[in-house]
């Protein structure tokens, strides 16, 4: 029996990954599925890479059921991809992580799943990579979800406030829109006080068996009841100093003027 072909499914944005023998755009993947006999797809079998969304995969599989020659079962194991609640954002497509999972007590994981139409990618993609930028939003976002799944109590209601107090990146190899994962590592944490969590962990972005980038990162969570009248009380400071400041530079500006016209 012959081996079916793997073919990576990928947004039309990561057309120039679609160069590949192995790498089909959705525009050009749909095309094809239209074609009455389906003569190009014969003994393939679909993965889902970077760029499509749940509705791209389910258009898919409907394309693709009247041909026995397909094999969709692999586009189905697609993952879910993580709330906007817990990933802090206010459009589904914005949030580019699957729900994490729990290895260990300190060890989480999650699958990378970038929807070509979330913000990052809103103005245009450059080469055959996915931008470093997507790659620290999607680090940012599991750990954003990491600490409302597993260390926010569930009957706790009340709003949380993300600091970040340091970030520091690693790129060591480029990640390509297929399958690729983010492991989560607590090197530091202090929980006992539940209204102020401290963490310092490693992420790391994984494709392919190769460690891609290191996100290290130290941050805070407040209740957002008492972070935001600090933050508005600095504001204000920071308001007041910078009226100080410009009306400084006008007076120097003046007194400048003033003097040449003298001169």
């Amino acid at each position: 029996m012959q081996a079916k072909k793997s073919i990576f499914v990928v947004g039309d944005k990561f057309k120039d990954f679609g160069q590949h023998e192995q790498v089909l755009t959705l525009k050009e993947l749909t095309a094809l599925l239209q074609t009455s006999d389906h003569a190009e797809l014969k003994n393939v079998s679909l993965i889902a890479g970077q760029g499509i969304s749940e509705a791209d995969v389910q258009q898919i599989v409907a394309l693709s059921a009247s041909s026995s020659n397909i094999d969709t079962s692999l586009l189905l194991k697609h993952p879910a991809r993580a709330g906007m609640s817990t990933t802090h954002k206010r459009r589904f497509v914005n949030s580019i992580i699957s729900t994490p999972r729990q290895l260990e007590s300190d060890v989480f994981e999650a699958d990378l799943l970038v929807d070509e139409r979330s913000e990052l990618m809103n103005d245009h993609q450059t080469g055959q990579h996915i931008q470093g930028m997507i790659l620290v939003e999607a680090a940012r976002q599991l750990f954003l979800a990491v600490t409302e799944e597993f260390f926010i109590a569930p009957g706790d209601h009340r709003d949380y406030y993300f600091v970040i107090n340091q970030m520091d990146v690693k790129y060591m190899a480029f990640v390509f829109p297929i399958g690729a994962s983010l492991r989560y590592e607590i090197v530091e944490q202090s929980l006992a006080n539940p209204e102020r969590l401290s963490f310092l962990v490693r992420i790391t972005v994984q494709q392919a068996g190769v460690a891609a980038t290191e996100v290290m990162v130290k941050f805070t969570t407040f209740l957002a009841e008492k972070i935001k009248q600090k933050e508005h009380q600095q504001a204000m400071l920071t308001l007041a100093k910078q009226e100080q400041n410009l009306n400084a530079v006008l007076k120097h500006s003046e007194h400048h003027a003033q003097e040449k016209l003298a001169a």
